[in-house]
């Protein structure tokens, strides 16, 4: 009989809570529901590709059942999943976007379309939401991360308004790679683009001009056309400004990059190996390792995911990768940073941090500690951006002859944050793997005779 009445008791409060998602309208019983318990839901996902070629964008969207249609907008002002928080600048909105409009799952926005003109080196912000078959609309959709604006302190407000972003940016026609920054050389790289054609390339520097039948196409690139000069005989550690040329002589872009002095690497310090439960925890576990000196340190923080695809020496896997001095070196290590994990670095000085890694691509955004605020929240400065790109190799020549496809290193500058603390966030959902860092601090002995 005791058995019973448990049950008798449990199903009541399984009915309870049904009736709870209802509510009667008058003495008719005319029952409704809750609007709440049914609205629309968001869309799954959002995904937004740029052609490097056009600056068509390639919008997917995570479709929803019993959605009748979708609404996007776009801004070059952050736009985030809570409609509450005001947008700053202007925001287009493309209303009625149906399944049927979609090729192989997918919408596509041209660089001149009836919103807006998409131009070269900008970021554009992207949210997005669905509308039921019966009206319901639902939350606004980013990159699946929410903020409901509450928080009081105006620092780390921005701080998680920033996470729940959904953005792109489009890549400089003209760019130079830090992999291909040397003591008496720089590499100029452009984009071949159907909007835009470049006649010469000059060094405004030094006042010397080629045209552009001097490049030599990258053959690495295969999606879009990117052609290569490379500046030789150049002086150490000195700016020098590049400009692409129109075939009317107008400047189409300009960037400024230095020479560096070669790195030191008798002053190298490196975390090459690591173990799994080093670097793969659980959902907002943190994970440090060192180098073998203890003299640096990089810390795998878990906040979206954990990190995972350990490989270890007994995989018997091999990474080829480019250090530093462009040499190759052979990894047996590897760990998937998930989505949006930071990785946090501490050196005890100024130098060089190489990563031997390889991306989606992975554009990410370095900041440096600058103290604490009233709250005790720490606070960051921006410094720099850097990109991981996918499959991104160099042909070197190892000790044995034979010439290996390395990954190229991303270089980060590091200096003048307080405590040595450096943050690595990536600008959206990304995963990225790593197979080693090498940090290399600067030589108070560099350009000395």
């Amino acid at each position: 009989m005791k058995k019973t009445y448990n049950y008798i008791i449990a199903a009541a409060i399984i009915l309870t809570s049904m009736l709870q998602l209802v509510s009667c309208k008058d003495s008719n019983n005319d029952w409704t529901t809750d609007p709440s318990v049914i609205q629309q839901r968001p869309p799954s996902s959002l995904t937004i590709e740029v052609d490097s070629a056009t600056l068509d964008m390639s919008i997917q969207i995570g479709t929803i059942a019993k959605a009748a249609y979708y609404e996007l907008q776009m801004s070059e002002s952050p736009l985030t999943s809570n409609e509450d928080i005001p947008v700053e600048g202007t925001v287009y909105t493309i209303n009625n976007i149906t399944e049927d409009q979609f090729v192989d799952g997918k919408i596509s926005i041209k660089r001149q379309n009836e919103y807006c003109e998409f131009k070269e080196d900008h970021t554009y912000y992207f949210r997005v939401r669905a509308i039921g078959q019966d009206g319901t609309i639902s939350n606004w959709y980013t990159n699946g991360m929410l903020y409901s604006g509450d928080i009081g302190n105006a620092q780390t407000a921005k701080r998680m308004t920033e996470n729940t972003y959904c953005m792109v940016e489009t890549p400089s026609i003209l760019w130079i790679d830090d992999s291909e920054i040397d003591p008496d050389a720089l590499t100029t790289r452009w984009h071949e683009t159907d909007y835009i054609t470049v006649a010469k390339i000059r060094n405004e520097t030094t006042n010397v001009e080629h045209d552009v039948s001097e490049a030599t196409k990258d053959t690495d690139y295969t999606k879009v056309k990117v052609w290569y000069y490379k500046w030789e005989g150049l002086e150490v550690n000195k700016a020098y400004t590049f400009s692409l040329l129109d075939a009317a002589g107008n400047v189409i872009k300009t960037i400024t990059q230095s020479t560096e002095y070669a790195p030191n690497m008798s002053l190298a310090h490196s975390i090459l190996a690591w173990k799994k439960e080093d670097v793969i925890g659980a959902k907002g576990e943190s994970k440090v390792v060192y180098d073998p000196d203890n003299y640096f340190s990089i810390t795998f923080n878990e906040e979206s995911a954990a990190n995972s695809n350990y490989v270890g020496p007994s995989d018997n896997k091999k990474y080829y990768c480019q250090t530093p001095d462009k040499k190759v070196y052979i990894s047996n290590y590897r760990v998937q940073v998930k989505n949006t994990n930071t990785l946090e670095v501490k050196v005890p000085e100024s130098g060089r941090l190489y990563l031997y890694a390889n991306g989606s691509p992975t554009t990410y955004e370095v900041s440096k500690f600058i103290g604490k605020d009233d709250d005790d929240n720490d606070q960051w400065e921006r410094i720099q951006k850097v990109t991981v790109k996918k499959d991104d190799k160099t042909p070197i020549q190892d000790e044995g002859g034979s010439t290996r496809q390395c990954y190229k290193f991303a270089k980060l500058k590091l200096s003048g944050a307080v405590d040595g603390r450096y943050k690595i966030a990536p600008t959206a959902s990304k995963s990225c793997y790593y197979y080693g860092f090498v940090f290399v601090p600067d030589d108070p002995n560099a350009g000395q005779e």
